[in-house]
């Protein structure tokens, strides 16, 4: 007979035998494939919602404020032979007419039918008509509103000259649409869902008609935002060099944001930008052409004052063709201040901080020279068209941007401007004007060329050296930053793989027990087989593949269920584990590698566990196996002392942690003595053994006279050691792992006041759809641009931080963030606030590590292309995947150039995650273009904080803020971590409420060994009742002693968490999971013995 056959014929024969261990290899089976189907899931869901945010768009062109025509998606569609759409994205609110809702930070984009063509599904409508609205399903719900209700919309009106730049108007920075019908409410899949940032919660999304769009911000023809499609043959996709080509062959000046205007009276052509001031590449490429071009850089001053004559408002012209430090006046100022050559004249004009904070400064100049009226040089062209001025009719319509004293402003001031407009008064040299009125924008406003340059030609040249990368016009592969945001995010495979490592354990001990038990009944045939000269290591892999039939054999079982564990799984995910997710919608994916991968971990890992219990066939001879004997006990005294030796160091260790914290006045956190919870349950174990081995080691006669049923109970349990501390440590680990794991549960509501907790003694976390630009702090500004209650806000401070956007990273997001928005802050304002848990070595934080973000670089002697970073651990370690101090991410600034990001230094749990921290130096350098803030901190006296958090959402309505207490922000980021552990809770629970049934198991193959020695108690006059009281009191005090060691263990290490007045500690749930634990494990053990004493006991003395 060939070894196959004869495993084949012990399988079928020893069926039922097998039962229990093929059950135990389908939970561990089950477990494995379900936890990996929950991963594949979560991942497919991903994958779905990124397919459904970007349909069938490949590429993105995102300029922000920064607009380019319309047009141009068309021109590059001829091109590259895909669809392409171009888009009009910007920030605002919207709202039901009544009021009675409203949504922030909805990104409101004016789209055309080419948009839709690029939806995995084709709305019902092909055009949204004027005055109509396209929501998506998560907006309309949020408004409440569904088909042909109206909305009312609010959008940012992108400036473009920065709000934040010298002469930006005070003008209100949005614009309106009121009154839109809704025409449609989109789903997912018909680009309800669409977005360049990878989050698995939609945005609040509306739709309206680009051309309506565009007449409300007054910018026809542009837009911001351009997407590039799918080419019909796959594979044949265009690539960004591709769309990059085609972009640099068709964009104009238009697109760089510059224009070349034909100057009258044969001035020349000039190249002026309508940002004002000449982007430096622009600028640059505009040398390059012309060695002999004018440069120009005209500004507005507040007076040019003489002794004590001054002229208010002025324009004044810095031109190469004057020497430094002097200044030319035009004949109407030298007659009005009585100047003359050699004269001193003061110039006074305003410089823009942050937080549009205004410094008037002054500069000297001695008088060079008079121009008359008609010289040449006295030309009204050189003032650049400013908004909120060059179209006013008088001076006192001005909208500078800078207080004005209209008194000031005399009556030969506005026939001035009646005649000439804007010609500067005064003139200085190039250099010194650069030296004074640079800024970040620029250090030109305008530069002329020859008039016997061709127009067109030049246009043709500055385009050649330029590139539109310099302008801010990059192509971004949206796609592949989709995949690998999702191919990167957590896996949760592997994390309900952590979570259910109980219930994988109980199967593991299942497995190992009941196929160790069927082994111990073969034990005669086993030594048959050696008797009969088979050699050990073929009955040994007979044995072992007798084992794999049944791991076989129960994977199958296990992989049916694991789907339905799977669902089951998402189920609590969509319910009770909700806040793990941030309540996104997951649906059940498999796929046939996740299956195999799974049942073939199973099957492995069964099969090692079955290969683990046969070991023991290796030390024992074919006459020990006949006589079906065990191995005998073989521990020494010493065994004991070093078990007694090690329990009592733990113990001690323990002590001595929990004295020296308390001796020394440390603060106790719910953590401080979870370490030495960890060490009393360790010496609880170890006495345990010694108490066992030294059990066992006894002799019975020489005990005769003190010897009891409790005392027999107690040295049975220690003749098989190894099964009964295999017990005892199953139900201690699990149960103080289950009691004690909550010592990790954040709690927002801690210190939650103090500078340095989580919510660095904030009150209030704001984020702004539309951008604030004037200083929150300053009482004055507020008057001026806010309707605050200024008694409320008395004492409040604002900490503002400049956004830029990008992937949210923070543990609400499951996507892996591939750019993380970043935030400029002024390091100081932050000063105290929050705590670091590490810093880039060879910085030294002093008294403020803030402060390295602006110091870092020195010290580190970092490059231009390297910028300093903050951010909080939690989104270094999960939401970047593993990046720790020192490591740096990937970043391209407005003007094409890439740099890096480099951490130095990481927070605490704060409420900060989900954003990188850099200087706002750093900011505005790399991101001059985004004016303003977006984001706030709020420091609020207590008694106000609920007060001034309504008047801040009521005065600030129109800027789309969402305030949120900072406690419950940083509550809802700790709840994804607060839930992981509930799920371990319960999963864990499970796991120990079915390791409790290996106790069982073990009980009734205990006293089938025993049947003799339980017999001959029967015979010498103990009542059948009385032993079966005898053998469950034996096992009972197992369980109890596990539970109790587990139970003590951890009631120590909670102690600090319990102690608290802040801690909500899960009583019912912990003290209803161990009584589950200890009535089942109760009532496996009662039926275990009750099955095995059945019958006539006296039969097994009958039987030996």
């Amino acid at each position: 007979m060939t070894t196959c056959s004869l495993v084949l014929n012990s399988f079928r024969f020893y069926a039922r035998s097998h039962v229990g261990t093929l059950l135990g290899v389908a939970l561990g089976a089950m477990v494995l494939v379900g936890a990996m189907l929950v991963g594949e899931s979560v991942r497919g869901s991903l994958r779905d919602m990124a397919e459904a945010r970007l349909g069938r768009a490949e590429l993105a062109l995102p300029s922000n404020d920064r607009l380019f025509r319309a047009e141009l998606a068309d021109q590059l569609r001829a091109e590259l032979g895909t669809d392409t759409a171009a888009l009009l994205q910007l920030l605002g609110t919207a709202k039901r007419p009544s009021g009675e809702t409203r949504a922030n930070n909805v990104v409101v984009m004016g789209v055309n039918e080419a948009f839709w063509k690029l939806a995995l599904g084709q709305p019902e409508f092909t055009e949204i008509p004027e005055d109509s609205i396209v929501l998506n399903e998560r907006l309309a719900k949020q408004l409440d509103v569904k088909k042909g209700n109206m909305v009312n919309l609010r959008v940012h009106n992108p400036s473009q000259l920065s709000r934040d730049a010298p002469m930006a108007p005070i003008e209100d920075s949005t614009a309106s649409l009121a009154q839109l019908e809704v025409l449609a409410i989109v789903s997912d899949a018909e680009f309800g869902r669409f977005s360049l940032q990878a989050s698995q919660v939609p945005p609040y999304n509306a739709f309206v008609s680009l051309g309506q769009l565009q007449e409300a911000i007054e910018k026809p023809a542009m837009a911001n935002l351009m997407l590039v499609g799918q080419a019909q043959s796959p594979g044949k996709s265009p690539t960004i060099d591709q769309a990059q080509a085609a972009l640099a062959k068709h964009w104009q000046l238009a697109d760089a944001q510059a224009q070349l205007l034909q100057l009258p009276d044969g001035k020349g052509i000039e190249l002026r930008s309508p940002r004002v001031f000449l982007d430096p590449p622009l600028a640059k490429a505009a040398l390059e052409v012309s060695t002999e071009a004018t440069e120009v850089l005209t500004y507005f001053v507040n007076k040019i004052q003489l002794g004590d004559k001054s002229t208010p408002y002025s324009m004044a012209s810095a031109l190469a063709d004057f020497e430094p430090g002097s200044v030319w006046l035009n004949q109407w100022t030298a007659d009005d201040l009585q100047a003359k050559v050699g004269d001193e004249v003061e110039l006074s004009y305003y410089t823009v901080g942050t937080m549009r904070q205004l410094e008037e400064r002054t500069a000297k100049f001695t008088v060079g020279g008079v121009i008359a009226m008609d010289d040449p040089r006295a030309d009204r062209t050189l003032m650049p068209e400013f908004p909120g001025m060059t179209d006013s009719e008088n001076c006192a319509d001005w909208d500078t941007g800078f207080p004005m004293d209209l008194d000031a402003i005399r009556d030969k001031d506005e026939d001035y401007w009646d005649q000439y407009k804007g010609t500067p008064k005064a003139f200085i040299s190039l250099a010194s004007g650069q030296e004074i009125w640079s800024n970040r924008f620029g250090d030109l406003t305008a530069v002329r060329f020859a008039s016997t340059d061709d127009k067109a030609a030049l246009g043709q040249e500055l385009l050649a050296k330029l590139n539109p990368i310099d302008t801010g016009l990059t192509f971004r592969d949206i796609r592949g930053q989709a995949d690998d945001s999702v191919s990167n995010s957590m896996d949760f495979g592997i994390l309900f793989m952590g979570f259910s490592f109980f219930l994988i354990a109980s199967a593991l001990m299942l497995i190992s027990l009941l196929f160790q038990f069927t082994m111990e009944k073969r034990t005669r045939e086993t030594g048959t087989l050696l008797a009969l000269g088979i050699p050990p290591r073929r009955v040994r892999r007979m044995l072992l593949l007798e084992g794999g039939l049944i791991a076989l054999a129960g994977c199958a079982f296990g992989g049916i269920a694991g789907a339905a564990y799977a669902q089951a799984m998402l189920g609590g995910l969509a319910t009770n584990w909700k806040a793990a997710v941030a309540s996104a919608a997951l649906t059940y994916h498999s796929s046939g590698t996740t299956w195999a991968v799974g049942l073939l971990s199973a099957f492995v890992i069964a099969v090692g566990t079955i290969w683990w219990s046969l070991r023991k066939l290796n030390r024992q001879t074919a006459r020990e196996l006949l006589a079906e004997e065990s191995p005998e006990n073989t521990h020494t005294h010493r065994s004991v002392r070093r078990a007694t030796v090690i329990g009592s160091v733990l113990t001690l260790g323990a002590i001595s942690v929990v004295l020296g914290m308390l001796t020394l006045g440390t603060d106790l956190t719910p953590r401080s003595f979870y370490g030495p919870g960890a060490m009393l349950l360790l010496a609880g174990l170890a006495f345990a053994s010694a108490r066992l081995t030294r059990l066992a080691k006894a002799s019975a006669l020489g005990q005769a006279d003190r010897l009891s049923l409790a005392g027999l109970g107690q040295r049975n349990a220690a003749r098989r050691r190894t099964r009964s501390m295999a017990t005892i440590g199953m139900l201690a680990c699990g149960s103080f792992m289950i009691a004690s794991i909550g010592v990790f549960q954040k709690d927002a509501t801690i210190d939650a006041n103090e500078s340095t907790s989580g919510t660095g003694g904030f009150a209030l976390m704001g984020e702004a759809s539309i951008a604030v630009v004037h200083d929150m702090n300053d009482a004055g500004q507020r008057a001026d641009h806010y309707s605050l209650n200024e008694e409320l806000v008395q004492g409040v401070t604002f900490v503002p931080f400049r956004l830029r956007d990008g992937d949210n990273a923070n543990c609400l997001n499951l996507n892996r963030a591939q750019q993380p928005r970043l935030l400029g802050g002024n390091p100081e304002q932050l000063n105290g606030r929050f705590t670091f848990a590490a810093i880039l070595d060879g910085l030294d934080p002093g008294d403020s590590p803030w402060g390295l973000l602006e110091t870092a670089r020195t010290t580190l002697n970092l490059g231009d292309d390297i910028v300093p970073a903050i951010a909080d651990q939690s989104v270094m370690m999960w939401a970047l995947g593993f990046k720790m101090v020192g490591d740096t991410i990937d970043y391209t600034d407005e003007h094409g150039n890439d740099f890096k990001v480099m951490f130095v230094g990481q927070l605490v749990d704060s409420i900060l995650q989900g954003n990188l921290l850099i200087s706002e130096s750093d900011f505005i350098k790399r991101y001059p273009g985004e004016s303003g803030y977006r984001v706030f901190l709020v420091d609020a006296p207590a008694e106000n904080r609920e007060a001034v958090g309504v008047e801040l959402n009521t005065a600030l309505e129109n800027h789309g803020f969402e305030w949120v207490s900072a406690t419950k922000r940083l509550g809802e980021l700790n709840a994804v971590q607060n839930t992981y552990l509930n799920t371990f809770q319960v999963l864990g629970g499970l796991g120990l409420l079915l390791g409790s049934l290996g106790l069982g198991v073990v009980v009734m193959r205990n006293v089938q060994e025993r049947k003799s020695e339980l017999a001959l108690l029967r015979a010498i006059g103990f009542g059948k009742r009385t032993i079966k009281r005898f053998v469950l009191r034996e096992y009972l005090e197992l369980l109890i002693s596990g539970l109790l060691i587990g139970t003590v263990s951890a009631s120590l290490a909670v102690l600090p968490a319990v102690l608290s007045p802040t801690t909500d500690v899960p009583y019912a749930l912990l003290g209803a999971t161990l009584s589950s634990v200890l009535l089942l494990a109760g009532l496996w053990t009662w039926i275990a013995t009750n099955l095995s004493l059945r019958g006539n006991l006296l039969e097994g003395l009958q039987g030996d």
